[in-house]
């Protein structure tokens, strides 16, 4: 046997083991070369059901096992008569078809009050992507340069052909990456939706097309998706930097464009410290990115100045 220890996303102790006796065995998948489509399925199986005792085989035999990703049943996606697929095309693996029947059992332990928004939100940004790959499907635009995604990194833990490393070893490392990737995930999004809250009722006190943040906190995406009227005019959010000081940063004019609403001076761009006081009558002003997305100054008094300067430029 071989066995792993690993946090799942409620950060409790949790366990795989791969088991060499098939009748031993709680859950089943498929030997040989593995796949992001079963490594994470794993994953969620996991956080909804506790510690695996797992066999790895290309035809079961132990029916009371939780079988995915071989034997042509409920979990499978590879019988020829199989068309399960979602609305936009994609469709479903044994990822997918796990997340779907135990997804929301997960998300209702971590204490989310909108469950489907936040379902969907992870079919999109962890196993849609998956499925894509384990079905072959390609992108819709195939960019130049080769995309390192999740199918692809867990993939790289396959032993190469003159490898002569233990084929299971193998496969607990990968569940050990992609149980990294999941509650890494997990957490940003949950912390996400934390922040909603507080975002929005700054987008209630925001004046003048400025949002005001205490910390910095996910806002964009936010602004972008709410449902306040105010949240329309919002072109620049203030929030204390990291490094020291404030940073003034656009509104981009969609979730996940690098276009924004309205950009800072042109004649700002790229420039720094003495150069940019100069230029832009801001005493404090240490930075403007040459693309015009993004101010730093040391007061908030300087950084609200920045963004009405912004607000006002022609």
């Amino acid at each position: 046997m071989k066995k792993i220890l690993l946090k799942n996303v409620y950060g409790k102790n949790v366990s795989v083991t791969i088991v060499n006796d098939e009748s031993k065995a709680n859950f089943i998948t498929h030997s040989g070369t593995f796949h992001a489509d079963e490594v994470m399925a794993t994953i969620i199986l996991l956080n909804k059901f506790g510690n695996i005792k797992l066999f790895r085989c290309n035809v079961p035999t132990n029916k009371k096992a939780f079988i995915y990703d071989v034997g042509f049943g409920e979990f499978d996606h590879h019988s020829i008569d199989f068309n399960k697929e979602r609305e936009n095309g994609i469709k479903y693996a044994s990822c997918g078809l796990v997340w779907k029947a135990f997804g929301k059992d997960i998300i209702e332990k971590l204490k989310i009050d909108d469950v489907n928004s936040f379902f969907d939100s992870v079919d999109k940004n962890i196993i849609m992507d998956i499925d894509r790959d384990d079905n072959g499907q390609p992108l819709k635009s195939e960019p130049e340069i080769k995309l390192q995604s999740i199918p692809n990194l867990i993939s790289s833990f396959n032993p190469s052909w003159n490898d002569s490393s233990n084929e299971n070893d193998n496969f607990l490392n990968a569940i050990s990456f992609a149980n990294m990737i999941f509650n890494n995930i997990m957490k940003r999004m949950v912390a996400k939706e934390q922040a909603r809250k507080i975002v929005e009722n700054k987008i209630e006190e925001s004046k003048d097309g400025i949002l005001i943040l205490d910390d910095y906190m996910p806002w964009k995406d936010i602004v972008l998706t709410s449902s306040n009227e105010k949240a329309k005019e919002i072109l620049y959010a203030i929030f204390p930097s990291k490094r020291g000081g404030y940073n003034v940063v656009a509104t981009p004019a969609s979730p996940g464009s690098f276009e924004i609403k309205k950009p800072f001076p042109k004649n700002w761009a790229g420039l720094e410290n003495e150069e940019l006081q100069k230029i832009s009558s801001v005493d404090t002003i240490t930075f403007c990115h040459k693309n015009l997305f993004i101010c730093a100054c040391k007061t908030y008094e300087d950084a609200v100045k920045i963004a009405k300067i912004a607000i006002q430029n022609k």
